[in-house]
């Protein structure tokens, strides 16, 4: 099981990935997969998922 540090990390990963897919240029494809296998390591993990799914509720009511 993952430890607190290790989910605070991979958190904060997810989140700098996810805003550097925002800014001109986009970020590589390695960073995308990247992207992808933090999340398949965070499924395992509910407390970790629903910290996922409020910033993604928080951003989406944030939008213009």
């Amino acid at each position: 099981m993952e430890t607190g540090t290790d989910i605070q990390r991979l958190l904060r990963r997810h989140q700098e990935i996810r805003q550097a897919m925002r800014l001109p240029g986009g970020v590589r494809i390695l960073e995308e997969r990247e992207l992808y296998a933090i999340r398949e390591q965070l499924k395992g993990i509910p407390s970790a998922m629903q910290m996922l799914q409020l910033d993604s509720t928080l951003r989406a009511s944030m939008r213009p």
